[in-house]
């Protein structure tokens, strides 16, 4: 089939889009292909990326409706213990009848390229997908590129994201576009930066707006988890002959957020993917709130989670849910405008926005970062909580309410990350949650899961701590977390 055929067959399949996440009672097949079909480079710079194709685990909470199946195909075989534990997380019901409505399905391969690309190697495993996949069912990417499109057209399947075609928006330049666009603030800077050449003359223009800027963000305009980003200080800058000086001192003063990395390579991709430049904004607090949203195929769409985000540097390394009360309306009015203007520009599926936001005195300022067009670090972590407490987002307060109407937070990362994790197994985490009363107990809907448990083979996992409210959720993570360190502690001493 020509590009023009897949084109027209992939918009065809998109009108059959279904609203994942509501169970209508009638039979529906879930197929989930978790690639990270995205720049390889960001990619290689994340410890254990090739787990990630298990943060989307957490969809088998759908198999909570026994009229509905997953089919989930990963590169290489999930653990049985790993798949075990993500089945005893539904509620409700018998493990067995879960697991009878799930085909677990794998490339058999760890090589370095898209899951996406591998299975569009294997003519078998194409076939067999065709013939699990009925006309009820819909493809569950993590990102919708090229690839996944023509997955979805090989399948005869709707894709539950974004047409490939709308990338754009999601890119660093995209995303101020379209928050320009939709009137929701952004940091001071440039856009659509093709070259190093542009990108000087950016940092020009914004210090010559305002003097006073400290710093600024370079960012690659399709890099993932901040593995794109350089920050630049303006310290000592002159007041005339800029250019020249920041041509000079750009090469050196490259601060990578994700290092190692050297500044010619970045260079070249500067002029491969293009670029912005940021202010980097400072005040008397600055934090990292996001927020989730959920766009239909019919143009409606919902705020579904803010955050406050948890930082390592500029890399997202967990999340606090909510966000702040003294901001999270804010920001999820702001989010519900970019909503407003994907939905508008036909965009299905989750995305997500991170903004920064800044105090000064008692007043905060919010500014969009970048949009997100699939799902992302905060994503697993709240349909967890979802799946196991069976209650509500309530946008009137932005926060989680359990069927008898009490509040729910939830403190999470999937970057518990130390080499020493690595003489853990998965029955040693889920023993110690156990063991120690950390595990979630439907009773009081509190208590601490695990999920990406297969990365613990180099030291790195994730935990949803869920509590009555956030402060409480922290402290009991920070407790695991010691409870963990014991455990290998005392694994290394058996050993």
């Amino acid at each position: 089939m020509d590009d023009t055929g897949e084109h027209a067959a992939f918009r065809r399949a998109q009108r059959r889009v279904p609203d994942l996440f509501t169970p209508t009672g009638a039979p529906r097949t879930v197929v989930v292909v978790p690639s990270l079909s995205m720049d390889s480079t960001s990619l290689t710079k994340i410890p254990g990326i090739g787990h990630y194709e298990e943060r989307l685990l957490f969809l088998l909470q759908l198999l909570r409706d026994p009229h509905t199946r997953v089919v989930y195909v990963t590169s290489a075989a999930v653990a049985p213990e790993v798949l075990d534990y993500a089945l005893d997380l539904v509620p409700s019901l018998p493990r067995g009848h879960a697991r009878a409505r799930l085909t677990m399905l794998d490339c058999a391969s760890t090589e370095p390229i898209p899951l996406t690309a591998k299975i569009l190697r294997r003519p078998g495993l194409l076939a067999r997908l065709r013939g699990l996949a009925r006309q009820d069912a819909v493809l569950v990417p993590f990102i919708s590129s090229d690839l996944e499109r023509t997955l979805a057209v090989r399948l005869g399947l709707p894709l539950y994201a974004p047409d490939p075609d709308l990338a754009e928006l999601g890119s660093k330049t995209g995303s101020r576009r379209l928050f320009h666009a939709a009137g929701v603030p952004v940091a001071d800077g440039v856009e659509g930066l093709r070259d190093v050449g542009d990108v000087v003359d950016a940092l020009a223009r914004l210090r010559g707006r305002d003097p006073t800027t400290a710093r600024a963000i370079i960012k690659l305009n399709h890099s993932f988890g901040a593995g794109g980003n350089v920050l630049f200080s303006f310290a000592g800058a002159p007041a005339s002959g800029l250019e020249p000086w920041l041509r000079r001192e750009l090469p050196r003063r490259a601060v990578f957020a994700t290092p190692p990395d050297e500044w010619e390579r970045y260079a070249g991709e500067v002029e491969v993917m293009g670029a912005v430049v940021e202010r980097l904004m400072e005040g008397d607090e600055v934090t990292s709130p996001s927020a989730q949203m959920m766009m239909g195929t019919s143009g409606e769409v919902r705020v579904f989670t803010t955050h406050d985000q948890v930082l390592d540097g500029q890399v997202f390394a967990g999340c606090a849910f909510p966000a702040r009360a003294q901001y999270r309306l804010e920001i999820q009015a702001l989010a519900l405008r970019a909503a407003h203007a994907l939905a508008a520009r036909s965009v299905v599926g989750i995305a997500s926005i991170d903004f920064v936001s800044v105090r000064t005195g008692a007043s905060w300022q919010h500014y969009a970062l970048e949009l997100n067009l699939r799902m992302g670090g905060g994503t697993a972590p709240y349909f967890l909580l979802h799946g196991l407490v069976e209650g509500a987002y309530d946008p009137a307060t932005g926060q989680y309410l359990t069927p008898d109407g009490t509040p729910r937070s939830y403190f999470a990362t999937d970057r518990l990350y130390r080499t020493e994790y690595s003489a853990l197994s998965p029955s040693d985490v889920i023993d110690t949650l156990v063991g120690e009363r950390f595990h979630y107990r439907s009773g009081t809907r509190t208590g601490t899961v695990a999920y990406m448990l297969g990365a613990l083979e180099i030291g790195r996992f994730g935990v949803v701590s869920i509590a009555r409210d956030t402060p409480t959720a922290e402290a009991r993570h920070h407790e695991l977390v010691r409870a963990f360190d014991a455990r290998v502690a005392q694994v290394a001493q058996t050993g």
